[in-house]
């Protein structure tokens, strides 16, 4: 069996354990940007805010609603304080975001609980006791359906998904997988995206169910290999496992919001600083890049973006720059302002030792390390943007006029 822990309303939550003063009332926490909600307290959802609104949108439908930034630092503190308990049961922990975790029951000392509902409500209290954050739960025998079981009674919920009659649990919030599956919509089914609910629609699968007894060469021939795989995991047939170790990322990637802009060299500056703490990062694991990719958010709230395949793998700022300055050129070019610019760096692998080109002398390669190792020192030591290039000093797009830029809301009536 697999459990499932979902913070609810994360980012809202942690607002909310550092003034407690908000509990209860329409709280929408914000990105980096402050345009876009990424949590909001299940009062405001009450009136139809979701994630990933914009901030104007959401105060049309809860205009009394308390819009401040969020505070990441504290939700870092936070997740690493509810992580810290969940280890402290199992060393089978996969945490897969920063609100969310794995857990491989069969792990436990003793084993699977002989009443888990009991078992997860006792971990409900204790992570809202220690940590002040109120989890959903969900168990099952697979991975995915422990996730959709998460999901099904927000906020503060407890499902635990069984596969037959003889194997289900004496506990009000147990339900067989059939009964389950039927009562959620396709759309809920983790990995199905709008392209694949448009397939969905055409064939008729209304709910998650149908989606699990459809013919399998169907499935296979619209989704892959990855169809599959969703049908067996639904069915009660465990594909993927909980992976305890830590792999190295795939890519790492920054991006900000921020009033809209037309001015070509304050959007580019700020590539220039994603730049720098993106190689940072990626250098502190001993990583190279071998693709980068570049976005832009307009006025209009569209995306645009560009990515070009390097040479070799590459891992310091002067190597990587000209090729993100022709991305950066050729996505300006179409570019109607900017509300949002981001820099990812991908396909990650072992940096290993200095790769030489045809086209550069070594001398010019062992220059270009010596300079980022030195730049890397002084940004670990005195911080990330201590040193910058001239460029990325030109003045910052001004972010989103907000009543809370720091978290402090003054007197709440």
């Amino acid at each position: 069996m697999f459990c499932h822990v979902d913070a609810d309303a994360f980012f809202a939550s942690v607002l909310e354990r550092k003034d407690p003063r908000l509990k209860g009332l329409p709280l929408l926490a914000l990105g980096a940007g402050g345009g876009i909600v990424i949590a909001a307290s299940y009062p405001a959802k009450a009136k139809g805010v979701r994630t990933g609104m914009r901030l104007n949108d959401a105060k049309a439908l809860c205009p009394d609603a308390i819009a401040l930034l969020s505070d990441f630092t504290e939700a870092c503190r936070a997740s690493e304080q509810i992580e810290t308990i969940l280890r402290s049961l199992t060393p089978a922990v996969e945490q897969m975001s920063v609100d969310e975790w794995y857990l491989d029951l069969r792990e436990l000392v003793g084993g699977i609980p002989h009443d888990p509902g009991t078992w997860a409500r006792k971990l409900q209290q204790t992570i809202s006791q220690s940590v002040g954050i109120g989890m959903s739960v969900g168990i099952a025998p697979t991975k995915l359906l422990a996730k959709m079981a998460s999901e099904y009674r927000k906020p503060a919920g407890i499902t635990i998904v069984s596969p037959t009659p003889h194997s289900l649990h004496p506990h009000p919030a147990s339900i067989l997988i059939e009964t389950f599956l039927k009562d959620r919509p396709v759309a809920s089914i983790p990995g199905i995206g709008r392209a694949r609910q448009v397939h969905a629609a055409s064939l008729d699968w209304q709910t998650a169910w149908d989606f699990t007894v459809a013919e399998q060469n169907t499935v296979v021939h619209l989704f892959g290999r990855p169809g599959r795989d969703l049908q067996d995991e639904l069915r009660g047939i465990p594909v993927t496992a909980v992976v305890a170790e830590h792999a190295p990322p795939k890519s790492v990637s920054r991006g900000r919001s921020f009033r809209c802009t037309f001015d070509e060299s304050e959007v580019f500056a700020l590539i220039l600083r994603h730049l720098s703490i993106c190689t940072l990062r990626m250098r502190g694991q001993g990583l190279a890049c071998r693709r980068i990719t570049l976005w832009i958010r307009d006025e209009a709230f569209h995306f645009a973006g560009e990515n070009t395949r390097l040479q070799r793998p590459m891992d310091t700022e002067d190597a990587l720059l000209p090729y993100v300055r022709h991305c950066f050129t050729r996505l300006w070019k179409h570019a109607q302002g900017a509300t949002q610019a981001g820099l990812a760096l991908c396909d990650l692998l072992p940096a290993g030792p200095a790769q030489y080109s045809l086209f550069s002398a070594p001398t010019h390669v062992h220059r270009d390390e010596n300079i980022q190792t030195t730049l890397d020192q002084i940004r670990t030591r005195f911080g990330r943007e201590s040193i910058m290039r001239a460029t990325g000093l030109q003045k910052k797009p001004r972010r989103s006029s907000l009543p809370n830029a720091f978290g402090h809301i003054g007197s709440v009536s």
